[in-house]
């Protein structure tokens, strides 16, 4: 698998190609794997089912099980590119970039792309809605004010991956909950704490490079920013109406409505307010949600901004989500995943290096499994043996695999999380891996968190 996605991202071609390539390969190596071995008298041993004549429907139906697994998300990108499409005709887009920018100097923005996605991410409980909803805005105003996008979106993806963690609308934390059994109090706590110390360390990051970045473009920011703001007004009804979906999608967060129905009323809201407020027809307003808003302005780094690919923008996406499905499918059922993990944690005895193998593991299982879920899920699965063995607390179990995999999954190009991600933003992952602050530091606190626990818990004991 390491090859195609080698070759793939060398030769910059689209990631779907290697994904298809490691579907290929994973069929093969589960056909491998699954194959009885002869017996001496030469008859094929095995249950049956696995002889060799129904591997290949057997693979097929992991391949298709894999499929159905991210029917879900496929359902989210539609919603999130119709929605942000949309929200362009209804200038929603436009008036939240408007307004930042009157609000924000070049030193600010990426400090202020890290609070607001946190912000947003902690009431949505995901970090896709928050980077197609004010994710997009703020890495418009970066735009506006000529400043590098890679460490803006670095800051908004730490933002969102910041609520995946520990928002209780979460889908994720909550995984991290139920499969390692933690209690949800507890828990949230122990995310909370090397959750807050990685954040911390970024906020102060993201304020020392914004202010190096922003004394370096501040005079000729504040010149494209007027220009921008003279745009913005002349390309929709900038006005607190246009920004009514977002307020929509909040409240309905607040209220803990699912994230796929906060998006279909986003998107709704967003129609409403283009043909009520902006004096829209109602067909061209479908018309960007299928084919993408594309206008062109009187700069052409604006006519930049003011563009989303709509559901039709999706094809590349949709690809990469249903060959990783068919890759994930493969692997785990056919039990090749769990195979390549037990070697791992073999040998492990204690308990710091239960919890640094499971770090890796969630790490792994991110990348193997090219979806965040799975960061979580596979590592519950195969290390609760060791977790009791060790005698480590299912909190710890839980906070280890947060600090990991989760985090891992956003700058991953070819995990699912972080292609959305980079389709809303249109930055691709390993552009703003390195500026994604709040990733790179959470696994070094959750390091540190393992180790002073295991060294009070030694003191305690000795104590006692």
């Amino acid at each position: 698998m390491a090859l195609p996605l080698g070759i793939a991202i060398a030769m910059h071609l689209p990631l779907y190609w290697a994904m298809a390539a490691g579907s290929v390969i994973a069929a093969i190596s589960a056909a491998v794997y699954m194959s009885p071995a002869p017996s001496q008298d030469g008859h094929v041993c095995g249950e049956e089912g696995t002889a060799a004549g129904s591997l290949p429907f057997q693979i097929s139906r992991y391949a298709l099980k894999g499929v159905s697994r991210i029917t879900n998300v496929v359902v989210l990108i539609l919603l999130v590119n119709a929605m942000t499409a949309v929200w362009f005709s209804s200038g929603t887009i436009q008036s939240m970039v408007y307004y930042g920018l009157l609000v924000m100097s070049p030193g600010q923005v990426m400090a202020a792309g890290l609070v607001i996605s946190t912000i947003v991410s902690m009431m949505l409980g995901s970090s896709v809605g928050t980077v197609a909803t004010v994710g997009v805005a703020v890495l418009g105003i970066a735009k506006a004010l000529g400043l590098p996008q890679a460490p803006v979106a670095g800051a908004i993806m730490s933002g969102a991956v910041f609520g995946d963690r520990v928002s209780f609308l979460s889908p994720i934390f909550h995984l991290a909950v139920d499969f390692t059994g933690s209690d949800r109090e507890k828990a949230s706590k122990r995310l909370l704490t090397t959750g807050i110390l990685a954040w911390v360390a970024a906020l102060l990051a993201y304020l020392a490079m914004g202010y190096s970045l922003g004394s370096s473009v501040a005079g000729e920011g504040f010149i494209v920013r007027d220009t921008y703001l003279g745009l913005l007004s002349q390309s929709a009804r900038v006005g607190f109406w246009a920004l009514l979906p977002p307020v929509v999608v909040m409240l309905l967060a607040a209220k803990k409505v699912p994230v796929r129905l906060c998006l279909i009323a986003g998107l709704l809201s967003g129609v409403l307010v283009a043909v009520v407020y902006q004096g829209e027809s109602l067909l061209p307003v479908l018309r960007s949600a299928l084919f993408g808003y594309h206008r062109e302005a009187g700069a052409g780094e604006l006519s930049k901004l003011l563009r989303s690919g709509g559901i039709a923008g999706t094809r590349d996406m949709i690809l990469l989500l249903g060959f990783a499905g068919v890759y994930t499918g493969i692997t785990e059922l056919s039990g090749m995943m769990e195979e390549a993990v037990r070697p791992v944690v073999r040998h492990i005895k204690k308990r710091l290096m239960f919890l640094t193998a499971a770090m890796c593991v969630s790490v792994f299982s991110a990348a193997f499994a090219s979806n965040q879920a799975m960061s979580v899920i596979l590592p519950a699965r195969l290390l609760e043996g060791k977790r009791k063995e060790t005698g480590t607390s299912r909190e710890d179990f839980a906070g280890a695999l947060s600090d990991s995999g989760v985090a891992a999954a956003a700058v991953i190009p070819w995990n699912v999380m972080a292609a959305i991600c980079a389709q809303s933003l249109q930055v691709p992952p390993l552009v703003y891996a390195p500026y994604a602050f709040f990733l790179l530091a959470l696994p070094v606190a959750g390091l540190v968190y393992a180790s002073y626990s295991e060294r009070k818990r030694g003191t305690q004991g000795a104590l006692t």
